[in-house]
C-alpha cells in the first residue's frame, strides 16, 4: 500500500500557480471516483484557483492544459481536500507521443482520513446552530478542530459562491 501525500498546511488553495512557457497541449480527462460531488479548479499565475467544474459521481472533464499548470480538487460540500491521481495537486505532463492525441487519464479519489477527523468532519453535515450544543460535552481540543472546519466550511462555500467562469476552451 503507497503513502498517503501529506497536506497539512491548513490553506484551502496550495501556494503554486501557472508558470508556461510550454506551448504543447496536453489534453486531460478528470473523472471522479469519489462517491460525492467534487469541483475541479485550475490555478492561474496568480496563485488563483478558477472552478472549472463540479463532477458528480463517475462524471468526467475532459479539459486542455499545458505543463506546468497546476490543477487542484475538492469536495463540493465542504472543500475537503480530495487526490487527484493520488496527489493533491496534478500537474499535467506532456506524452511522448508527439504524432498522436493522448488524453491523460486523471482518477480523483478521497484521501484516507483518521477517525478522529472523520468525526469532527461530520459536524458539517448538521445545522450549525446545533453544533455548539453538541461541541460543549467534546474535549477542548477536538472542539477547536470542529470550528476551525466549520470556519473551512463557510470559507470554501463563499469562494465557490463567486460566479467563476472558466477560460474559453479553443
Amino acid at each position: 500500500m503507497s503513502a498517503q501525500p501529506v497536506d497539512d498546511d491548513g490553506k484551502l488553495f496550495p501556494d503554486v500557480g501557472s508558470n508556461t512557457r510550454d506551448n504543447v497541449e496536453i489534453r486531460v480527462r478528470f473523472v471522479n471516483k469519489c462517491p460525492y460531488p467534487v469541483d475541479v479548479f485550475w490555478l492561474n499565475r496568480n496563485k488563483q484557483p478558477t472552478k472549472y467544474g463540479t463532477l458528480g459521481q463517475k462524471q468526467y472533464l475532459d479539459i486542455k492544459t499545458y505543463r506546468n499548470h497546476p490543477w487542484v480538487a475538492r469536495r463540493t460540500f465542504d472543500g475537503c481536500k480530495v487526490l487527484v491521481n493520488k496527489k493533491f495537486i496534478f500537474w499535467p505532463e506532456p506524452t511522448a507521443h508527439k504524432n498522436i492525441i493522448v488524453r491523460t487519464f486523471c482518477e480523483i479519489t478521497a484521501r484516507v482520513q483518521s477517525l478522529r477527523e472523520m468525526a469532527s468532519r461530520s459536524f458539517l453535515k448538521q445545522d450549525p446552530k446545533h453544533v455548539d450544543e453538541q461541541l460543549s460535552s467534546l474535549p477542548r481540543d477536538v472542539q477547536f478542530e470542529v470550528k476551525d472546519l466549520l470556519a473551512e466550511k463557510r470559507e470554501y462555500n463563499e469562494f465557490n459562491c463567486r460566479d467563476f467562469q472558466p477560460p474559453p476552451q479553443a
